[in-house]
């Protein structure tokens, strides 16, 4: 072999290298040129509150008929009961001419004056879970106001999104709801597509169906994590301080302190612990872990839980996000994951 055709072999395995390499650094791009679909974002909360008072009496007949099971389930978040009832239809014109939740409706029309950008990035989404789970049936969405009792609801093949929940972090009703900075920080528009995702996963795959076996704090940041990992898949793009609701510092902190924070985990021997309260500290909402510093972010172990599955899936390239999903051996996936970090 010349020394010309041992450079361009040599560079030819380089770009290969450099090529395959880059494949497995990026699991999360997918082709979805045959992927077909198109989503429309129903408007309840429009077809509700862009009605004139003197004409919701009527509109309430025509929205049992056009909505159904959706008022239905409107209905019982808001506390109107059954749309069948003889009472409900006064309850619900006092709760549509509700001068109070008509301005808060306006405050939403400022923020969202129409469904356009969050169909386009539902629709996206959905692409990708119509790619990943193409057996599977995609959501009917609707957007409305919950005045503020949830963010997302879902109910079997239903997705409904509160805009009300995601009018900004400066928004003046979250303070007087006792909503803290830390929480009003994440209910912006920035968040609300991320949201769906994870609220229609966490019902997917719910953890008390899904057969873990005792409830550890393995299990329950493995779970979350899986979650948090699901929702990456379906919204590449999206940045991590969205995706785990982190300032950008307290990112920092989990990539800077990783090594800090399981070794901390593990030394006390908490990876197997089944104390709720335990649990509950380490995964749920709050503007810091206590067990670490207040610079770390509230459920700075679901990002560890991620950096495992992550690891676990680049090093299992045969494991579907399907079998991903559905595994519920979580020191199996620990094992395979060969997480060790610095």
């Amino acid at each position: 072999m010349t020394r010309n055709m041992k450079l361009i072999t040599n560079t030819i395995l380089v770009l290969f290298i450099l090529i395959t390499g880059s494949c497995r650094r990026d699991p999360y791009r997918v082709n979805l040129s045959g992927i077909d679909l198109s989503l429309e974002i129903r408007d309840l909360g429009g077809d509700i509150f862009s009605t004139p008072p003197n004409e919701i009496g009527s509109k309430a007949e025509d929205l049992k008929q056009e909505y159904g099971r959706v008022l239905e389930t409107y209905s019982k978040v808001i506390g109107l009961g059954d749309p069948s009832d003889e009472r409900w239809d006064e309850a619900f014109i006092l709760f549509a001419t509700d001068l109070r939740n008509l301005d808060l409706w306006d405050s939403v029309r400022q923020v969202w004056p129409d469904n356009g950008r969050l169909t386009k990035e539902l629709e996206a989404a959905f692409r990708h879970y119509r790619y990943y789970f193409p057996e599977k049936l995609v959501p009917e969405v609707v957007t409305c106001i919950s005045v503020f009792n949830n963010s997302i609801i879902v109910d079997d093949s239903l997705l409904m999104v509160s805009l009300d929940r995601y009018l900004g972090a400066g928004s003046s009703y979250y303070p007087l709801l006792g909503i803290y900075s830390y929480q009003a920080r994440k209910m912006t528009p920035d968040y609300t597509a991320s949201d769906c995702m994870y609220a229609w996963a966490a019902t997917e795959w719910d953890y008390n169906d899904a057969g873990y076996g005792t409830r550890t704090l393995l299990n329950s940041m493995l779970h979350e994590a899986k979650l948090v990992y699901f929702t990456k898949r379906m919204i590449p793009s999206l940045p991590d301080t969205i995706l785990f609701g982190f300032t950008g510092r307290q990112l920092d902190f989990c990539r800077s302190g990783e090594g800090m924070i399981w070794e901390y985990l593990v030394s006390k021997d908490l990876l197997f612990s089944s104390d709720a309260f335990l649990i509950r500290k380490f995964t749920g909402e709050a503007p810091f872990t206590s067990y670490f510093t207040e610079e770390s972010p509230g459920r700075a172990v679901v990002w560890t839980g991620f950096r495992i599955i992550e690891r676990y899936m680049n090093n299992n390239s045969d494991v579907t996000l399907p079998e991903l999903m559905a595994m519920t051996d979580c020191q199996s996936i620990l094992g395979g994951a060969k997480y060790n970090p610095d």
